[in-house]
This record gives structure tokens, C-alpha cells and sequence, in this order.
């Protein structure tokens, strides 16, 4: 019986170290970047963001549109979860009108990916968490 017991005490601690590195990184003692995320300020943000050679997701967004409001917290989300790999630009177009109509943003939210001046991925609308990830990824591969 003492053997049962140790083997089993020794998978619940091995189950019980993978769920807090799961739900907390930080408790783990895993230290982590996390992707950077910002409100545009000013117009030289945007320029550094595409031309950066860490992929960025430019949100280009209103704070009165519905939909807007629905596609953010899951931007925000998933660049949070990932590691350094990726940041978020966020573009309100009532303040930055002139960038949004240079980068033909014609219907919001719309989300581009750059990365060194490039667009690598884009898609226009509400999309969930899945199709937001499985874009960023598809985008990271070319």
C-alpha cells in the first residue's frame, strides 16, 4: 500500500505543477516577455510600430463602434498570452483619421499585421478567438 500511495502522490504533484504553470506563469517561477500593447499617441508610434521586426497588429478601431468593442478584449487577450512575439497597436480613427485612410481602412475593426513596413496579415470584422489566433499564426509563417 505505501507504494500505491507514493506513486500516486507523485502524479498528483506532477498534475498539480502543470496546472499552475498553466494558470500562472509568474507562481511557476517562469518569467516570460509578454507582447507590448498601446493606444496610439502620436503619428511617428505608428511608423516605428510597422517598421519594427517584431510583427505588430494594428486595431484599427472607434470607441463608438459595437464591434470594435467586441474584437478588443480578445486582441488584447491573445497578445498577452503570447510570448514576445507579437504586439498591438491600437488606432482610433476619429484621432488618426489621415493614417487610416493612407492604409485604406475603409470599414472597422480592422486589424493588419506588419512586420518591417510589410503587411503579412490582415481581416476586417469581429472574429473569435480561434480565427484571431489562426490568423496571427498563418501571418507569422510567411
Amino acid at each position: 500500500p505505501t507504494l500505491l500511495y507514493t506513486i500516486k502522490f507523485e502524479i498528483d504533484m506532477a498534475y498539480c505543477s502543470r496546472i499552475i504553470r498553466m494558470v500562472s506563469p509568474s507562481i511557476a517561477g517562469i518569467h516570460r516577455s509578454i507582447g507590448t500593447i498601446t493606444e496610439l499617441q502620436k503619428e511617428n508610434q505608428f511608423q516605428q510600430a510597422i517598421n519594427s521586426e517584431t510583427p505588430t497588429l494594428i486595431d484599427f478601431h472607434a470607441h463608438w463602434c459595437g464591434p470594435c468593442k467586441l474584437l478588443t478584449p480578445t486582441l488584447k487577450s491573445v497578445v498577452e498570452e503570447r510570448t514576445d512575439d507579437i504586439n498591438l497597436l491600437m488606432v482610433n480613427v476619429d484621432n488618426f483619421g489621415d493614417i487610416a485612410e493612407d492604409h485604406d481602412v475603409n470599414a472597422i475593426p480592422c486589424v493588419k499585421i506588419y512586420k518591417e513596413g510589410k503587411i503579412i496579415g490582415h481581416f476586417v470584422g469581429v472574429k473569435n478567438r480561434l480565427e484571431v489566433e489562426n490568423i496571427i499564426d498563418e501571418s507569422l509563417k510567411g
